[in-house]
Order: structure tokens, then C-alpha cells, then sequence
């Protein structure tokens, strides 16, 4: 509460509220400033029971008192304002659930305070008598505070990093179905379809340009071939075999000829030997066959 002009309206709603978190917390005491730090001073006894009671009374001592002076008068109490904090965040967090056996188990305030770190849900399972780590109902009662300690710092740390682990399979789950989702636009497909159409053009292209360099490598060895055959019959006087030779040149082009005929490719030899561009002159000495030395 502030120290600002307050109506009777406002104080009856914030009686009505005091009230209400009193019954909320069980507390069944007087609502004064003087009682509640009269029995905060009784239960300094610090049991665990007495935390539980210190609690709900700084709870309601905080929320009755005007604004800035609930921590003097914790000091006042002879509790530093971390403490008070402490106490009340026990209540809050162990009157949520039955956990009777929970605090029965923690035996003092100090362990008790301890747990207080934990979950709700991670208290809720050691009072059904579950584990949470390597605490449980039976090890809180064994441990010391010192091992109650450490073990809640490894339960914290490992929570904290399976929390961390989890966001950072989230953003790539989250990545991975923003990529898909644009890979599915179909703005996306589009251009993946044409992709795959250029290289499949390209490779088709590719294979055709080997093929015909094949062909050429082949039609140079064939030529090798033939003038090498025409040098040992002028060499030889081999002239009785020329005309078989002529036959075999004639039948190998007859099929190129037939090749061009079936892949539907019209080729006029003829003008391509003779172009029309070149030179009567520079005509371009066709092979014939004929041509040797008698």
C-alpha cells in the first residue's frame, strides 16, 4: 500500500484481500501489524513447521504494510530481506500440494528451504514416492544439507541444459520446416523444375557432343586407315584388290547415310563437301578411290 489519501472503498477491498490471502494460506491469527510480528518472533524457533508459519505471516505482513517498509521491518524482525523472501517462497510453494511427507522427510529449515528450488511438478513426484535425480523422500531424510545442496544444483543444471537442448531441436525443427515450406511454394517448384530441365538438357547435350567427337576420332582412323591401304597397293601393285576396297569405302559411307536417314537428320553431302562458298578453283578434293597409281 502506498501512503497516498485512501478512500473507505479502498480499504474495505484491501481488508477483503487480506482476509482473503489469509484464508487462502490457512492462517487463522489476527490481522494486525502487532500481532503478526509478535508470532513471526515466536516461530523464529525455525522448524520446519515454523517456516511454514513464518512464511504465511510475512506474506500477509508484506501485503498489509504501506509501500517500502515491509523490508525495515523484516530487519526489524531481524531477518535480512533475502531470508524473508525464502520463507515466503517456501509457503507459496509447498501449501500448493499436500506435501506433508516432503517436509515431514526435510526435517529442518534449511534442507526444506533448499527444495524449494524445485518444480511443482518435480515435488508433486517425490511425494508420490518418485525420485527427481537422486532425491527422494527417504534420500532427502539421509542426505545432509551440504548433498541435499549439490544434488539440486546437478537436478538445476541438467534441467537447464535437457531446456537448452530442447530449444535449440525446436529452432531446427522450426528451420527445417521453414526451408520445406519454401521448398513446397510454388514459386520454388517452378524454378526446381527448370533447374532439373537444364540439366537434363545439358547432360543430353553433353552425351551427344561425346558421341559425335567419337565419330570423329573413328572417321580420322578410318581415313588413317584407308590411305595406308591405298599406299601398300600402289607400293605393291595390289591393283587386282582396289575395286573390293572402293566397295567397302562406298558401303561404309552408304552407312552414314542410312544412320542420318533413320535419326531423321537430312544431310546433303554433297553441299557439304562443295560449299557454296567456296572457290570452283578450291574445291575441296574429294576422296576417290580411283585415284592411284596404275
Amino acid at each position: 500500500m502506498s501512503n497516498e489519501v485512501i478512500t473507505e472503498v479502498e480499504i474495505q477491498n484491501h481488508t477483503k484481500a487480506v482476509a482473503g490471502l489469509a484464508t487462502q494460506l490457512g492462517y487463522e491469527g489476527a490481522l494486525t501489524v502487532g500481532a503478526l510480528e509478535d508470532e513471526i518472533r515466536f516461530f523464529q524457533q525455525r522448524t520446519v513447521e515454523a517456516v511454514m508459519e513464518l512464511g504465511k505471516r510475512l506474506l500477509i505482513l508484506k501485503e498489509i504494510t504501506p509501500h517500502g517498509e515491509f523490508n525495515k521491518r523484516v530487519e526489524m524482525l531481524n531477518f535480512t530481506p533475502r531470508m524473508a523472501q525464502k520463507f515466503m517462497s517456501a509457503v507459496l510453494k509447498f501449501s500448493k500440494t499436500n506435501s506433508s511427507s516432503l517436509l515431514q522427510k526435510a526435517g529442518n529449515q534449511t534442507k526444506l528451504l533448499e527444495l524449494v528450488t524445485l518444480d511443482d511438478d518435480e515435488i508433486q513426484v517425490i511425494e508420490q514416492g518418485g525420485s527427481i535425480g537422486e532425491v527422494s523422500l527417504d534420500s532427502i531424510e539421509t542426505m545432509s544439507v551440504r548433498e541435499l545442496k549439490d544434488e539440486l544444483r546437478k537436478i538445476k543444471a541438467d534441467k537447464e541444459a535437457g531446456d537448452l537442448l530442447l530449444q535449440k531441436k525446436d529452432q531446427k525443427i522450426n528451420e527445417l520446416d521453414a526451408k520445406l515450406t519454401k521448398l513446397q511454394s510454388p514459386v520454388q517448384i517452378k524454378k526446381r523444375a527448370e533447374s532439373e530441365e537444364q540439366l537434363i538438357a545439358a547432360k543430353a547435350l553433353e552425351e551427344a557432343n561425346t558421341a559425335c567427337l567419337t565419330m570423329h576420332n573413328d572417321t580420322v582412323r578410318f581415313k588413317n586407315t584407308v590411305n595406308s591401304v591405298l599406299d601398300t597397293i600402289n607400293e605393291h601393285g595390289l591393283y587386282n584388290i582396289q575395286e573390293q576396297l572402293e566397295a567397302l569405302v562406298v558401303s561404309a559411307f552408304q552407312q552414314i547415310a542410312q544412320t542420318s536417314v533413320e535419326l531423321g537428320i537430312q544431310i546433303d553431302f554433297e553441299t557439304m563437301v562443295n560449299p557454296a562458298w567456296l572457290p570452283a578453283d578450291q574445291d575441296a578434293a574429294a576422296f576417290d578411290a580411283t585415284n592411284v597409281e596404275q
